[in-house]
């Protein structure tokens, strides 16, 4: 933004605000007509009084020398002045990308609401809390104390103040009339002379925005020498041009320990991946199988799972009817009592399966992958004429391994084969009979996984993703929290 757009960012949010469309009263609605669209079932949308101290709790990294889930700003926007549009069809995509946020290991949400440059709706607000979970800054051009009142009212937990965009009275103002409110601060930065303000101010939280405001340029060395400006007790947060993981690592040398990063996810086809992958984490993707309880899959919910296996094969103890899938398919969804949600649902079968029993799971589940072996043999079933992918399995010790690359589907499923048994086995098979074979498919191993070996397991076969039922169970069905969560957590180590 130059000191024109700027200017002209100013003077239409001064319109608005004249105009009465920021009050506790419009904030209050706006919750209240997302809270009042939210399907029957879903999160109760958040409470109106913000939580500034746990936004400002999510921003503190747990070890200054270590990628952590609280330390991950991350941004949801329409577009920009500088960068134009960077997600495409924005409101129908809020809660998919805030959920996203969620797995990928956000503390935080940032969202632009501002409407007029920005493309923003005050409304997206509420919709990613409710869906994620995630405390939320609301990003917009505050100017008067009426806008704090509107954030209050939305359910915001902190909201934005623009060094450059306010004289120092102003900016003193409005920051203690938002710590009055419960609000969390984060006060923006973009040159010396405004750190120091910042500074003098006694900002707990200050952003240091390395674009010019004047050139739209990205100084990421500019940054981080303003970084050391900063007080010692303040969150520093790094905001713009944060595009890899030597962008992160060499602003925390620096001394930030909070990254604000929205073009970057909001241009990525996976902005989990991106994310886990900019925190430093392997992101090979998880799958818990066999899930059969509401228990367990709000623990996967928890952990950033990104999909849940629901077996329908008759043989295993783990099989479910249509219906109960259903109910633990819309929960995974975020359709229930818990925020956040999977990236996808996946229907087992056995190879017993037939045609009318697959698609009766498909109309009542709605599933948005199906897993099962289909050999070169009988390449051609009928149900794959709809738009589900399908998951492969390769049954290892029974299948032909090496002629892998003749079978359908859009992912390839290694499993270890057990007479008798569909899946779930416990059993691991050597991995080096994956050695070699065409990668031009996703792979997705499983057999024997469990917390104990799913990090040798990741380096040594390098999987897009691993799938694990027994290895975190109590007994048959029934997932083990704790278990389950240390196999997330040695996954994201690998």
């Amino acid at each position: 933004m130059g000191g024109s757009i700027l200017g002209e960012i100013l003077a239409a949010k001064r319109r608005r605000v004249a105009a009465g469309e920021f009050t506790a009263a419009t904030g209050a609605a706006a919750a209240a007509e997302v809270a009042a669209a939210a399907p029957s079932g879903a999160p109760a949308p958040p409470v109106t009084l913000p939580d500034g101290m746990r936004f400002a709790a999510a921003l503190h990294p747990s070890s200054p020398s270590e990628s952590s889930s609280s330390s991950f700003l991350c941004e949801i926007k329409h577009r920009s002045p500088s960068a134009g549009a960077m997600l495409s069809d924005a409101d129908a995509r809020i809660e998919d990308v805030a959920c996203a946020y969620r797995r990928g290991g956000a503390g935080a949400l940032s969202v632009v609401i501002e409407q007029d440059h920005f493309g923003g709706d005050p409304a997206w607000l509420p919709r990613a809390k409710r869906a994620s979970g995630l405390p939320a800054l609301m990003k917009d051009f505050v100017v008067d104390e009426r806008q704090l009142d509107f954030a209050a009212a939305l359910g915001a937990d902190a909201v934005l103040l623009i060094v450059a965009a306010l004289a120092d009275a102003d900016l003193a103002r409005l920051h203690a009339a938002a710590r009055a409110r419960g609000l969390a601060v984060l006060v923006e930065a973009h040159d010396e002379a405004e750190v120091r303000r910042a500074s003098t101010l006694g900002a707990k939280i200050v952003g240091v925005n390395s674009r010019d405001l004047s050139t739209f340029a990205v100084d990421l060395a500019g940054m981080a020498r303003l970084g050391a400006l900063l007080p010692e007790n303040a969150v520093r947060v790094a905001e713009s041009g944060i595009r890899t993981r030597a962008d992160v690592e060499a602003l925390r040398t620096a001394g930030y320990g909070a990254f604000l990063v929205g073009e970057t996810l909001l241009r990525s086809s996976d902005p989990a991946r991106t994310l886990r992958e900019l925190r430093g984490e392997n992101a090979t993707e998880v799958k818990i199988c066999g899930v059969t309880r509401e228990e367990d899959v709000d623990a996967c919910l928890s952990n950033g799972v990104d999909w849940i296996g629901l077996i329908f094969a008759k043989r295993s103890p783990r099989c479910l009817t249509p219906e109960r899938g259903r109910l633990l398919a819309m929960r995974a969804r975020g359709e229930g009592d818990r925020p956040g949600a999977v990236r996808g649902v996946v229907a087992v079968f056995d190879e017993s399966a037939s045609e009318d029993e697959i698609r009766a799971v498909i109309s009542v589940v709605r599933p948005d992958v199906i897993q099962m072996p289909v050999p070169p043999s009988s390449p051609s079933r009928k149900f794959f004429s709809s738009d589900l992918p399908l998951w492969n399995t390769v049954r290892v010790g029974r299948d032909d391994v090496g002629g892998v690359g003749n079978r359908a589907g859009a992912a390839l499923h290694f499993d270890t084969s057990v007479a008798g048994a569909a899946g779930g086995t416990g059993k691991t098979f050597d991995w080096s009979l994956l050695d070699g074979l065409d990668r031009s498919r996703p792979f997705v191993l499983a057999g024997g996984l469990r917390p104990a070996n799913v990090a040798g397991a990741v380096r040594r076969v390098r999987p897009d993703v691993v799938d694990v039922a027994s290895g975190v169970e109590s007994s048959p069905g029934a997932k083990d929290p704790e278990k389950l969560a240390a196999f997330v957590r040695e996954v994201r180590r690998a």
